[in-house]
């Protein structure tokens, strides 16, 4: 038997193999409105390839019911669609609710429900922002005042799949007198990001649970922002580096600043084609090859996002926010924090041996390498090794987060591991045939 046809072939496939992947990249999606004239106060959307460089998707047109959209909050939720959770009234007039809409595609929109605030006295109902907790539940952050307080973060959680009906407020346990509070989780620590309605500065405060109690790491000018931003909105990078946006009226733009550990962040910036354009927003982190489909995602974060959602399987989410992983080995961002635990990823390949290579599924995941002949730390004509997720070897970023390799990465080992398994049949086939 001719070899080197064999071998061809195999080198060929890899070099495909690692070549297919490269076509996979993410895609940061912005949901915003233009202005306080009527004419803007609805929904635009813009796309970036590399959360910072964005281009005009659509200016929708999409307004609701009461013709009027403010603040939209962005997730993809488990059911492939697209959310955004919405002020529904001009911040001149008084509104006792807010809203949510979906879209299959980001260009078709509709109106799916009115929540009440549900708040005694209520006056304004401002700025709802997606968190999905990593238990899964998913919930809103919502600012909201009263004729007799001032305003206060309270958290809803939706009490069914379908977003459609929510549990009664609950105090998020900051305030009074913060609004447009933006929530991500680090591991057992969740982190807010709130504007002080009295100094007008972006504050920090964390907590081991999602109403408190909160503790202020960062109070007035401690990020060296200055007064008068608003609106802000977290979103992980591929990088693990995160990215904030934030809404600085007064003619002084609209900004971003960014962070590897939430703590120490850079000076603000005007971001190019959207300074001076767009008002608050927020943004969603998804892979491009999930676009449009199945999973959910996160809000800004993302997630959102924030407050955010889960990914689809094998894309990352932010924005906002923020959720679990649901299936396949994909990592999943509580505003971008990664939990890939309980997927599973199968390379293929004969005699591939899991030695050496990270595991992709993460914690409480499974790396299948399926039996072949003879792989290289395989036994002769051998069968598989299972290695369990825990003892894989997650990419970690400088924040200390632990995110699952990207599809990429993991396709590329598939390839290789392909190689190797290839090379290592022709090596026997070539030790058992008398003309080599």
């Amino acid at each position: 038997m001719k070899l080197r046809p064999l071998l061809a072939s195999a080198l060929a496939f890899a070099v495909l193999a690692a070549a297919g992947t490269s076509s996979a990249a993410t895609r940061y999606v912005f949901a915003t409105f233009l202005g306080d004239d009527a004419s803007k106060q609805k929904l635009s959307l813009y796309t970036s390839k590399n959360g910072l460089d964005f281009t005009l998707l659509s200016n929708t047109g999409f307004a609701g019911p009461t013709g009027v959209l403010r603040d939209p909050s962005i997730m993809k939720h488990s059911d492939g669609q697209y959310y955004i959770a919405y002020t529904l009234k001009s911040w001149t007039t008084t509104s006792a609710s807010f809203a949510i809409a979906s879209s299959p595609d980001l260009k078709t929109w509709t109106f799916r429900t009115e929540v009440p605030a549900q708040v005694t006295g209520v006056k304004d109902t401002w700025a709802p922002e997606w968190f999905k907790d990593p238990d899964g539940s998913i919930h809103l952050i919502v600012s909201i005042d009263t004729n007799t307080t001032q305003f206060k973060s309270y958290l809803y959680t939706a009490s069914d799949a379908t977003l459609s009906k929510w549990d009664a407020p609950v105090p998020l346990g900051i305030g009074p007198n913060y609004i447009d509070t933006f929530v991500v989780k680090i591991g057992a620590l969740y982190h807010a990001f709130t504007k002080n309605e009295t100094t007008k500065f972006i504050e920090h405060a964390t907590a081991s649970t999602l109403t408190g109690p909160w503790t202020f790491v960062g109070k007035d000018n401690w990020a060296g922002w200055g007064s008068g931003k608003e609106g802000p909105a977290l979103y992980q990078l591929d990088n693990g580096q995160w990215r904030m946006f934030l809404d600085c009226y007064g003619n002084c733009g609209f900004l971003q600043t960014s962070s590897t550990d939430l703590n120490t962040w850079s000076s603000t910036t005007t971001v190019p084609v959207l300074s001076g354009v767009v008002r608050h927003g927020t943004v969603l982190r998804e892979d491009d090859a999930a676009a449009g489909g199945g999973g959910s995602g996160g809000s800004g974060g993302a997630n959102h996002g924030g407050a955010g959602g889960a990914t689809s399987a094998g894309a990352t989410s932010a924005s906002g926010g923020s959720g679990s992983s649901s299936s396949g080995a994909g990592t999943s961002n509580s505003g971008g924090v990664g939990n890939g635990a309980g997927g599973s990823s199968a390379l293929g390949g004969a005699g591939a041996s899991a030695a050496g290579a990270a595991n992709p599924a993460g914690s409480g995941g499974s790396l299948a390498m399926p039996a072949g002949a003879g792989g290289p730390n395989a036994p002769s004509g051998g069968s598989t090794t299972a290695t369990s997720g825990s003892s894989g070897t997650p990419d970690t970023s400088s924040d200390g987060c632990s995110h699952a390799p990207t599809n990429a990465n993991r396709d590329s080992r598939g390839a290789f591991a392909l190689l190797i398994a290839a090379l290592a049949v022709l090596r026997r086939r070539r030790a058992l045939s008398p003309s080599g």
